[in-house]
């Protein structure tokens, strides 16, 4: 049976194919980590519990040093010749900041396509704190910036934020489910216009607009996605 292969414009931002075995216990690996991370906060802990702990973590960093890396680079050559691998693609997204689902700076962000619209849901624990019990407004604007990335799903090429606009409403909690929502606006050439919101318990909490930059060539609608903008923009000349 001949494996798939992808090309990097294949790939969905925050989605990937079926992970294999490896890429689970990655994501497992990456799970544990997180927690970790969250156990530290205020550890309240003798300070001989604190060196056993340092000791203990630094094992484990020099067993996994041992091991090596996959090559990034190699990884991406791969990818953008179309001859990538499920676990090329599942090692290019699933450790991307926030969205990453083995990544241990991630909450995970999930993000998914649902009709005209990008929606999102995350739960912030304590490392994400800015104001007490609230989440990081820089947070929460990295998170934006991933979610309307996202809206270039509906599109042919892709680009980079060129600029994002945030509005704060009202402070957003920690360990509470918080959904996000982003829309296209517009199409002009290499410029794709969107707006972005966060919201908790139907209260919404942040607004956004932002544009992107197509790294090569103009932004176009993929057919399957020919409704994704609003009836009363489309796409300019």
């Amino acid at each position: 049976m001949t494996e798939t292969t992808y090309h990097f414009r294949d790939i969905r931002v925050a989605e990937t194919p079926e992970p294999s075995t490896r890429a689970q216990l990655h994501r497992q690996l990456g799970e544990e980590l997180a927690g970790l991370t969250e156990q530290v906060l205020r550890l309240d802990a003798s300070q001989d519990k604190l060196q056993d702990y340092i000791a203990q973590v630094q094992q484990l960093r020099q067993a996994l040093q041992q091991e090596g890396q996959r090559d990034y680079s190699e990884i991406l050559q791969r990818l953008l010749a179309g001859q990538g691998s499920g676990d090329d693609v599942t090692d290019l997204v699933d450790f991307e900041i926030l969205t990453g689902k083995a990544s241990p700076l991630s909450p995970p962000l999930e993000l998914w396509i649902d009709g005209d619209r990008i929606r999102g849901r995350a739960t912030f624990g304590s490392v994400f704190q800015g104001p007490p019990g609230r989440v990081h407004g820089g947070v929460l604007a990295l998170a934006l910036d991933m979610l309307m990335a996202k809206t270039q799903d509906y599109v042919r090429q892709i680009g980079m934020t060129g600029t994002l606009n945030i509005r704060y409403l009202a402070a957003t909690p920690l360990n509470t489910p918080v959904d996000f929502e982003a829309r296209l606006v517009s199409l002009e050439r290499r410029k794709l216009r969107c707006e972005g919101s966060v919201w908790v318990n139907g209260e919404q909490t942040v607004s956004a607009e932002g544009i992107w930059i197509s790294a090569h060539g103009e932004y176009a609608l993929k057919p399957e996605f020919a409704s994704a903008l609003p009836s009363d923009t489309g796409v300019a000349s």
